[in-house]
């Protein structure tokens, strides 16, 4: 916690051997990361996704089948 301590709180990787053995992220930075990584699933579904055709629903009518089930 010392050696993190001193970095402030940037991202830094432990070695074993001069091999990396783990990486620590403040929890703000992990939380930054999962975001991004979601942003860059999403994208990647609305980039497969462009052209496909369409389908017009009505908001009520979904809402109304939903209070149904």
């Amino acid at each position: 916690m010392g050696t993190y301590r001193e970095s402030g709180g940037d991202p830094m990787v432990i070695l074993n051997r001069n091999e990396p053995a783990f990486y620590i992220l403040s929890p703000e930075r992990y939380e930054l990361m999962l975001e991004i990584i979601d942003d860059v699933e999403l994208a990647r579904l609305v980039n497969e996704r462009r052209g496909n055709p369409t389908v017009k629903v009505d908001i009520d009518e979904l809402i109304a089948a939903a209070e149904k089930n």
